[in-house]
């Protein structure tokens, strides 16, 4: 109700100067472009873009316009007469192809977190209505911007199609298969082997935290296994390697904020002197019925400034492509010094979707030397589309 009584005080101003009657101008000579029906949504499925279409009626209420020539705005990017119209009632129509065309990008180009704003120019019997919305500038009395004003877009009860906003978005993926790490044995003791520097696979231990787990079936529901390996025991420090530390499935989420992402488990790493080599169970992908996929890991390193350059977190993705290639994707390449630089929260490693992807391997290296440099690995997930 402010915002029309405010607007109502800027029309009764204007149309009371006869040197510049800006507002009074905009609505008499019409220029105004409806909806027949309001969009459900002004958002985008990216991962539909290939077959996304948008497509909605709309109406001339003063029947005056001669054409509607609307633009697109991507950032930096500005497509004029990205559609014109020429006749109404008519239909507003456009793909996602379109877009990409017309902004000459890729959809691997697209950012997703940058909106798509359409303004019209729209010439009609009486003179040109630019979309843009007023910049009254009160100095001179004049209009430095378009004939929108604030009101006209913000009240949706005027339904208009001059000046409107789309955005994309990504929904939430599913989970194909993965590991929060629910299944194998938790708890806040320390896991402990007798050969601090011994080199190898780690083997679980009878009431300690694992450190393997090995998968017990092939379900959405049923956890992924993964093994645990040591290696390159850290010879500048006075102690190399461990034999008493908190490696492994940790039950005690207190580090963290109090709780972790999925369940009441994660793998924890801390205090290695060396490098710990965590590697999941190979996941196949049928790529007929799931041509499009992803797989993420969720990393919280705790610490705060302690972290040295030479300490590491590394994430790897091996893929195998429906042709019988493989690549080894690195998904995470980070030292200490950047750990430090305020990642001490829950971060997301993320592929992103890919195409003909037959099987992923997921493995996560780190190496720390301190009892401080704590660090949580959780929601593992090899994911389809949502």
């Amino acid at each position: 109700m402010k915002n029309i009584y405010l607007l109502a005080l800027l029309i009764l101003g204007i149309s009371c100067n006869d040197n510049n009657d800006v507002l009074e101008d905009n609505f008499t000579r019409g220029g105004l472009v409806v909806w027949d029906e309001i969009p459900e949504s002004f958002r985008l499925n990216f991962l539909e873009i290939d077959n996304l279409e948008f497509s909605n009626g709309v109406e001339d209420p003063n029947n005056n316009i001669i054409s509607y020539d609307l633009s697109l705005t991507y950032g930096d990017i500005t497509v004029d007469k990205f559609i014109t119209l020429t006749s109404f009632p008519n239909t507003l129509t456009f793909t996602g192809q379109d877009i990409l065309t017309a902004l000459n990008l890729t959809k691997e180009e697209i950012d997703i977190a940058i909106p798509l704003d359409f303004v019209a120019i729209i010439s009609t019997t009486n003179g040109v209505f630019d979309g843009a919305i007023t910049v009254f500038n009160s100095d001179d009395n004049t209009n430095d911007g378009g004939d929108s004003g604030p009101g006209l877009l913000d009240n949706p009860s005027f339904n208009q199609a001059i000046n409107f906003r789309m955005s994309f978005f990504v929904p939430p993926p599913l989970k194909l298969r993965g590991t929060s790490f629910e299944e194998p044995f938790g708890t806040d003791d320390r896991y402990t082997r007798p050969d601090a520097v011994a080199i190898g696979e780690l083997l679980n231990n009878p009431g300690e935290r694992h450190v393997m787990h090995t998968a017990t079936g092939i379900g959405v529901d049923d956890e992924i296994g993964f093994r645990s390996f040591f290696s390159d025991p850290n010879t500048t420090v006075s102690s190399p390697g461990f034999t008493s530390e908190q490696i492994g499935v940790s039950n005690d989420g207190g580090p963290t904020g109090g709780s972790f992402l999925d369940g009441n488990q994660a793998y924890q790493i801390e205090d290695i002197d060396g490098t710990i080599r965590i590697e999941f169970d190979r996941v196949p992908v049928d790529v007929a019925q799931h041509p499009s996929t992803g797989i993420q890991i969720q990393y919280f390193p705790i610490g705060g400034n302690n972290r040295e350059d030479d300490d590491f977190i590394r994430v790897t993705a091996i893929i195998e492509r429906a042709d019988n290639t493989t690549e080894n994707l690195v998904l995470l390449d980070i030292d200490g010094l950047t750990v430090n630089d305020g990642l001490d929260t829950w971060n997301l490693v993320d592929s992103g979707f890919l195409t003909n992807v037959a099987a992923y391997t997921l493995i996560v290296e780190i190496a720390v030397d301190g009892g401080s440099e704590d660090t949580y690995f959780d929601q593992m997930l090899v994911y389809i589309p949502g």
